[in-house]
């Protein structure tokens, strides 16, 4: 944590990491450029409240991180969601995380395309602007809904001004064109199930660390 400055803007990249691989690592530097952050927090999700639970521990998704990003000198991990034995509720983790960094200092939230699709089903979603900014990054396959309540909560918050929205701590929703790696997580675990090497798809440090463990076999 030591990483923030108080004054600097922080930027949250959340996701299961199961496991971190060279498209969540790619998006996450990419992120801290675009956003002018001094750091990106790379949350674990603990219990994901949209989707079946991980099939390996939180720890252990919290250590590949940890590995991943030890020569990352922009990327930290938090396991402020691993601290708790309840769903991963992304609104709690960021209010959570605003109290930390005070009500001046932009926080912006990166999630997917698919996730903004959906996010018309998260626990109170409508609160979460109320707290930060959201950072959509795109998705092949996916675009923005033309029609209903969720095209026009997006159309409400939508700014493409960067240097606007970093003046501000909250409330506003920018899609960012940073280009993504075409890696899964599903296919890392699909490839050590059919006993395919993995090492172009995530760091040798993780790849030693599932072989060790016996991962997804």
């Amino acid at each position: 944590m030591g990483k923030f400055a108080s004054n600097m803007s922080v930027a949250l990249f959340g996701g299961t990491f199961n496991p971190v691989h060279f498209g969540h690592l790619n998006l996450a530097n990419s992120l801290a450029d675009y956003l002018q952050v001094e750091s990106v927090r790379m949350i674990p999700c603990a219990i994901p409240p949209h989707r079946e639970a991980p099939s390996v521990s939180a720890e252990q998704r919290l250590a590949m991180l940890q590995l991943a990003i030890d020569d990352q000198p922009l990327l930290i991990s938090d396991d402020i969601e691993l601290r708790k034995n309840t769903p991963s509720y992304s609104i709690e983790t960021i209010q959570q995380i605003r109290q930390q960094v005070g009500d001046q200092t932009p926080l912006f939230f990166c999630i997917g395309m698919d996730a903004l699709m959906t996010i018309d089903s998260w626990h109170q979603w409508q609160q979460l602007l109320d707290y930060c900014h959201l950072v959509i990054c795109p998705r092949p396959g996916y675009e923005l809904p033309t029609k209903g309540h969720l095209a026009q909560w997006i159309k409400q918050h939508t700014c493409d001004d960067l240097d606007k929205i970093k003046t501000l701590a909250q409330g506003c929703l920018h899609l960012c064109k940073i280009p993504l790696k075409d890696i899964s997580s599903t296919a890392i675990r699909d490839s050590i199930k059919c006993a395919q090497s993995i090492d172009h798809l995530t760091p040798k440090s993780v790849v030693n660390f599932i072989s060790q463990h016996s991962l997804y076999e």
